[in-house]
């Protein structure tokens, strides 16, 4: 019975210090992020629809190439 009890215990106690750590920083102002940060930049400046087009190319062209390796016989 003293197991799960110290398990219990450890566990609150690293979630407790997550947490704590999470309250303390949140005083410091938050880096801004953009779409640029994360992405290529010629992403972002496209419309919806033309991001939309660029991606469903994108998986016909993954889509392209696992049909081709299947033909082939590579094991995908």
């Amino acid at each position: 019975m003293k197991k799960p009890i110290i398990l219990f215990f450890l566990f609150y106690f690293w979630v407790y210090s997550l947490t704590s750590c999470s309250v303390l920083r949140a005083e410091e102002p938050l880096p801004s992020f953009d779409c640029k940060s994360f992405v290529n930049e010629k992403i972002c400046d496209m419309t919806p629809e033309e991001r939309e087009i660029f991606f469903l190319e994108l998986l016909r062209q993954m889509l392209n190439e696992t049909l081709e390796q299947k033909k082939t016989g590579v094991d995908v």
